[in-house]
């Protein structure tokens, strides 16, 4: 191969290598001191033969990180995350530290590329809240000592800066009001796979069950998509059965529910009680309004972006671990269950 165009990336290299894009990123940016020389060497030689010339900011900005931090999310698309971002931005701007949005948004090669750009950008530190893709930029920039703080959907644990919400409270509140209005009969949206955060929190409804001494309803839990459409096809399932609340694990599902009572004649709450999860803004507009479990977003964005803080100016800092408190936000999608 001889010449390469202008458009060759760092993926043409690590193939024509064969490693990983990582290792090559670590390499060009002095950093490969865990490689053979051997390795090392051909990584070079494929630079010269296929004309790769990285532009990490006219390559001036290497080894110089600015005040740019990179959140990382399951996608901007879903209103939590979009107000997670604001949180952040509201939180970092006035520190002068200036936040980059990257969405993995289901895409498994984003994230080989976020990682690129964490090791050759600009970044001082990293805010994480997808599941899955943490693990994997945590496993691959192990050795970059770039400060890094999980939060929500962030799926691991132990020595790690962490902001979480009580998951496992939340879950009890939110069954716990359905319980108390009388209903028994309660179907369960939950995605088809559940994060470590959506676990705790289905651990939530599961304690608030056992504290009324009434049996899981393990036949009314329905697994869809996480967004509306999924709550649209949960409701074809639901009207099937002698439901008569339903739960939804965020508030981006429980929109697509109520639309899908609508398509199908059923009023709320009169044929169903539903609550949701997140109190993003739109659930205060719903007709009626929804029930939800308000996260302190605000909060979340503030101490992730201190503690990020606090670890870029002292990276031999002790990690933090800190569990914020929700509330329960009663509308009028939820009432007595009238026998």
């Amino acid at each position: 191969m001889n010449g390469a165009s202008r458009s060759t990336t760092i993926k043409d290299v690590a193939k024509y290598v064969g490693i990983s894009v990582t290792a090559v990123s670590q390499i060009l940016n002095g950093k490969g001191e865990r490689f053979s020389k051997e390795t090392i060497r051909k990584v070079q030689e494929a630079q010269r033969v296929l004309n790769y010339h990285p532009n990490f900011y006219a390559r001036g900005l290497v080894g110089r990180r600015s005040n740019s931090i990179g959140i990382v999310i399951p996608n901007i698309m879903n209103p939590f995350f979009a107000s997670l971002v604001l949180s952040v931005e509201n939180a970092a701007i006035p520190r002068g530290i200036f936040p980059q949005v990257f969405s993995v948004n289901g895409f498994h090669e984003n994230i080989d590329y976020f990682i690129e750009q964490f090791i050759s950008g600009t970044q001082k530190g990293l805010i994480l809240a997808a599941p899955g893709a943490s693990q994997e930029i945590v496993d691959k920039l192990a050795s970059n000592n770039l400060p890094m703080v999980l939060t929500d959907q962030a799926d691991l644990s132990g020595k790690y800066d962490m902001v979480l919400i009580n998951e496992l409270k939340a879950g009890e509140m939110i069954a716990g009001h359905l319980l108390e209005l009388g209903h028994t009969r309660i179907a369960i949206v939950l995605p088809f796979g559940l994060t470590l955060n959506l676990k705790h929190r289905f651990d939530g409804y599961k304690l608030a069950f056992k504290k009324y001494d009434v049996e899981i309803p393990f036949d009314l839990i329905f697994q869809c998509g996480f967004d509306p459409s999924g709550g649209v096809d949960a409701v074809k399932k639901i009207i099937e059965t002698d439901a008569t609340a339903i739960i939804a694990i965020n508030d981006d599902v429980a929109i697509g529910v109520y639309r899908g009572l609508a398509l199908h004649k059923k009023k709320i709450p009169e044929d169903y009680s539903v609550v949701g999860f997140d109190n993003i803004s739109l659930t205060e507009y719903l007709t009626p309004g929804l029930t939800t479990i308000e996260q302190p977003i605000e909060d979340i964005g503030e101490q992730a972006v201190q503690m990020l803080a606090n670890k870029m100016d002292d990276s031999n800092m002790k990690p933090q671990f800190m569990i914020l408190d929700v509330r329960l936000i009663v509308r009028d999608s939820t009432k007595k269950l009238e026998m």
